[in-house]
């Protein structure tokens, strides 16, 4: 009884989802995302060109900057 009592805590605590955070892309490849901070709970992208060359930027905010394109959801700013 003892066993079963205390595999069902060890199964309630590894699915309890204390503090929930954002998951974000932080490149532009697909396999670099990184959990953010708590308090930071928006992904946010942006492009931008110089020259030739296009730039993307991506990562966790707090607010939305401004011109940057914002979501509240795991890996939206593919």
């Amino acid at each position: 009884m003892k066993t079963l009592l205390l595999t069902f805590v060890v199964v309630t605590i590894l699915c309890l989802d204390l503090g929930y955070t954002i998951k974000c892309y932080k490149t532009p490849l697909p396999h670099f995302a990184k959990t953010c901070p708590e308090g930071k709970n928006q992904c946010y992208q942006k492009s931008y060109q110089i020259g030739k060359f296009k730039y993307v930027s991506k990562g966790c905010a707090v607010k939305c900057p401004k011109g940057y394109k914002c979501c509240k959801t795991d890996y939206c700013n593919k």
